[in-house]
């Protein structure tokens, strides 16, 4: 497996390549010290996983989430942290990450969560389950957003992002600049209450903006 470590601790990660060369598991891994960094490889190499921390200088884990959504890049990312805090958990989930572990991990459960989000399946530090369950047990349902008002343009938006058009696509098809593509996006992310395109495409699912 081709692995991406993004970490701005270089003991960090080259510890983890350590702990993997020295697994029975065959990994190619590259490694990267900065989020800036992890954005340029990303945009001209292929990987299976990549590592995330999420507390590094200048460009934090989420916001290399926030701007994987923005370039449509779709990536399998496990991260690795030391915050256990419920609102960091949740939010990198719905920023995309498929896996979330702490730093204090085994190599075992490293290796799983590596395979697992690989396949593009999701992995949660098994100590953080009960964090999970109480937050979903004890906070109060949301009411569902309601009435909320659409424009005509962001409604054309929203449609051909469910169909997977990308955002260069979008704006040929509408006559728009892609940065006018990229604002009307950010209000349907504000107006929603969702953070990524998956999830913009099941609401339009959802709410019948797109057949199946």
């Amino acid at each position: 497996m081709k692995l991406l470590i993004c970490d701005d601790h270089s003991l960090v990660s080259e510890g983890i390549e350590l702990m993997l060369q020295n697994s029975s598991e065959t990994f190619e891994i590259h490694i990267v010290t900065s989020g800036k960094e992890a954005l340029q490889f990303l945009q001209s190499t292929t990987i299976d996983v990549l590592i995330l921390d999420i507390s590094m200088p200048e460009m934090d884990g989420l916001n290399v989430l926030d701007a994987l959504n923005d370039l449509e890049l779709s990536m399998n990312v496990l991260m690795l942290t030391m915050h256990n805090q419920i609102e960091y958990i949740k939010n990198a989930m719905q920023k995309g990450a498929k896996g979330y572990i702490l730093k204090n991990t085994s190599k075992e459960m490293l290796i799983e969560a590596i395979h697992k989000v690989g396949k593009g399946e999701t992995f949660v530090d098994q100590r953080l389950t009960n964090i999970l369950i109480n937050d979903l047990t004890n906070v109060p349902k949301i009411e569902t957003i309601k009435n909320v008002k659409l424009t005509p343009r962001e409604i054309e938006v929203l449609k051909l992002v469910a169909q997977n058009k990308k955002t260069k696509e979008i704006a040929q098809l509408l006559f728009v600049s892609v940065n006018t593509v990229q604002s009307h996006k950010k209000n349907l992310y504000s107006k929603l209450n969702i953070h990524s395109v998956s999830e913009l495409v099941n609401y339009a699912i959802k709410h019948g903006f797109v057949e199946l």
